[in-house]
């Protein structure tokens, strides 16, 4: 192992995409070799153009024989592509997925060819632009390995790349998926919803159906969720402050009433559609027990 920790390897990366991209530019920073990529359509192509001008681009089956192989493609295509790959892959090869859903399971084929399976997820959202290969410096991994020498040449690419290993169970990952996207996509979901409420409370003609989307909204909301989420990523729901961390049923019956005045102003809002279950999920966590009873005695009434 000592030969991995000086960087020497061939890659190939099979999708120019934006996971792919940015994967290859950290493997090479890294000292790696990056010996194609595969990148089939005008926006790849131009992509692995700008960021990685000296980079071949390459045909699958090329990429497939180096020693390293990066599978980047999405979720709806991978089987696929792994059939292409173990076609080509040999005993000694390294083939990773960038998959979050899925672990070394999904590699069997390519397994079965002798090369090494690894499940290597970057926990992270990607724009497709270089600020992507930032963001890997210091970035979370979720990995997967079938052997003890695969955690451990899974741990050292991660380090190399300026990232921190964090292993997965193989038969957990549908479940690690799951807490992933429920953090990072949903809070999209709940942030573009309060804005939304936002710019309703600032609509100066509020009867004249929806309201525009203000600048506003986003900059009452700049400083405080991320205070919000550092506390609750370091204390969890003990960084909770606000009404239902008090057990002020009043306030969060005062909340929804609120609401309720605000979706009159357009019939697509569901505002307390929202609020109330998000509201009795906090309850139930924290044990606060007024305002549970209360939204439970809601939801009774709203069947």
């Amino acid at each position: 192992m000592d030969d991995m920790q000086q960087p020497r390897l061939s890659v190939g990366v099979i999708s120019g995409g934006a996971v792919g991209t940015a994967v290859a530019e950290r493997l090479a920073a890294a000292g790696h070799h990056i010996h194609g990529i595969v990148a089939r359509g005008d926006a790849s192509r131009a992509r692995v153009a700008e960021r990685l001008p000296n980079t071949a681009i390459v045909s699958l089956e090329e990429a497939a024989q180096a020693a390293l192989v990066i599978i980047a493609v999405p979720d709806t295509v991978l089987d696929e592509v792994i059939e292409q790959v173990a076609a080509i892959t040999r005993d000694g090869q390294m083939v990773a997925h960038t998959s979050g859903a899925h672990g070394c399971e999904i590699l069997q084929p390519i397994t079965d060819t002798g090369a090494l399976p690894l499940a290597l997820h970057p926990v992270m959202t990607f724009a497709g632009n270089a600020d992507d290969t930032t963001h890997l410096m210091g970035c979370a991994w979720g990995v997967t390995a079938d052997s003890e020498t695969g955690n451990m040449v899974a741990e050292l690419l991660v380090s190399s790349m300026g990232g921190v290993a964090v292993h997965v169970p193989e038969a957990k990952r549908p479940a690690y998926h799951a807490a992933i996207s429920y953090a990072a996509n949903y809070v999209v979901t709940l942030l573009s919803d309060a804005q939304r409420m936002l710019d309703h409370v600032l609509a100066e003609d509020p009867s004249s159906g929806p309201p525009p989307h203000t600048p506003e909204s986003a900059t009452l909301l700049r400083t405080i969720v991320p205070v919000a989420v550092d506390k609750a990523l370091s204390q969890r729901m003990h960084g909770l402050t606000g009404p239902v961390a008090r057990d002020d049923a009043p306030a969060v019956m005062r909340h929804i009433e609120a609401l309720r005045a605000l979706e009159k102003d357009s019939a697509a809002a569901n505002f307390t559609g929202a609020y109330i279950p998000m509201a009795e999920r906090t309850a139930q966590m924290l044990h606060s027990l007024e305002v549970e009873r209360v939204l439970a005695e809601m939801s009774m009434r709203l069947r």
